[in-house]
């Protein structure tokens, strides 16, 4: 997993170093990783990487232990000086890139990775889970205490009354006068209370679970548990939540004592329509809103009107020219600009995924891309790159 400072390192990286960055499928379920598979694909993407014979020897070294530890994929960041492997528990695309440091790959397997709050919910107990990198840490749990003011079971139901004057109640014997049927007071009391301390455990989980997606910095929750109690947890959640409510399931088991790998299990096919629903709401906002050609919109970006950039999922197959001087930055898609017309330094042809970072931090720019159908839609009818205007 990638923590904050494993990010932070990867992303400090000099840029004039050459580091081979790699994400590998390891997961052994794959029949391609069977026997020899995985080795032989990975040697053969290096090779065509141009990955020195050192370094790709020290990865295909270690590609064993990574299949057979914790981990579906690995990501890679390798030179002459580390060698470092972070074990992500989601099956991604594989990709090896040798070369001075390619820092969007980092945000790049992040994005595919999105995190979720999930929070699993009865009339008993809550207990709140992230999702990050593909992994469930379950982050707080809380059980419902009754006030204790002695009005109990036993007491509720011993105080129902009887109809007087009936048969068959209060001790008569069979077709006997007797004191009556016994009456639901009883029982409609203690189904009124329980009704009550549900609300109030439902009213007060809703402004913790508020302040909870906060602090995580989530967007998106799943609720999990029995249908009816669902229901009445998601009416006490404000419409001006900030957060969405992407779907709701339950476990088999009760919610105090359900296994976080079932809760994953049900988590994954919603991830993977969360996916698709924020791409093609996306292409939507770019059919309605987006700057489409390149040139123009390499030169809105530099001016930050530009606020947000859609790329397909492998953006080194797109090239633009960058200023050889990264002091005055100069991007255009024009292939006969030879010099800036900044300061006259000289041009050189990159990888889009190259210059994301200067995107990134020069113009404020947020990075998005897209998928399958999504991405060949892009390529073929938008020219390779889109983007959403900031006013």
């Amino acid at each position: 997993m990638l923590n904050k400072s494993d990010i932070e390192r990867i992303q400090n990286l000099p840029d004039d170093s050459m580091v081979l960055m790699a994400v590998v499928n390891v997961n052994p379920a794959v029949v391609d990783n069977e026997a020899t598979g995985l080795p032989v694909r990975a040697k053969s993407m290096m090779s065509d990487a141009g990955v020195p014979p050192t370094l790709m020897n020290r990865v295909l070294d270690d590609l064993e232990r990574a299949r057979s530890e914790f981990g579906k994929s690995v990501f890679y960041v390798v030179n002459e000086d580390m060698f470092e492997r972070y074990d992500i528990q989601v099956d991604l695309p594989e990709r090896f890139h040798y070369g001075r440091p390619l820092k969007s790959m980092v945000p790049n397997v992040l994005e595919f990775m999105p995190s979720i709050g999930v929070l699993a919910v009865d009339r008993e107990w809550a207990r709140f889970f992230v999702l990050e990198q593909g992994e469930l840490s379950e982050i707080r749990r809380r059980e419902n205490v009754r006030l204790d003011d002695g009005d109990r079971w036993d007491t509720m139901v011993s105080g129902t009354r009887h109809v007087p004057g009936a048969p068959g109640a209060g001790g008569a014997g069979r077709n006997q006068p007797g004191s009556g049927p016994r009456s639901d007071s009883g029982y409609d009391l203690f189904e009124a209370r329980e009704a009550a301390n549900q609300q109030r455990f439902y009213n007060d989980l809703s402004k913790q679970l508020t302040k909870l997606m906060q602090q995580h910095g989530l967007k998106h929750l799943v609720l999990v548990g029995p249908v009816q109690r669902i229901a009445d947890f998601k009416a006490e959640i404000s419409d001006k939540a900030p957060f969405e409510i992407i779907g709701t399931t339950n476990v088999g088991s009760g919610v105090g004592w359900a296994d976080p790998e079932h809760i994953l299990e049900r988590l994954q096919p919603m991830i993977e329509d969360l996916k698709r629903l924020e791409e093609d709401r996306l292409m939507e906002e770019i059919q309605e809103h987006g700057v489409m050609e390149m040139e123009n919109l390499l030169q809105m970006i530099q001016q930050a009107q530009i606020y947000k950039l859609v790329i397909p999922e492998d953006g080194s197959q797109i090239h633009i020219m960058r200023s050889h001087n990264r002091d005055v930055p100069y991007f255009t898609s024009k292939k006969d600009v030879a010099h800036s017309p900044l300061d006259d330094s000289l041009m050189e042809r990159v990888a889009l995924d190259e210059v994301l970072p200067d995107f990134v931090t020069l113009y404020g720019v947020d990075i998005r891309r897209v998928h399958g159908d999504n991405a060949q839609k892009l390529v073929k009818e938008y020219g390779g790159l889109a983007g959403i205007p900031r006013y």
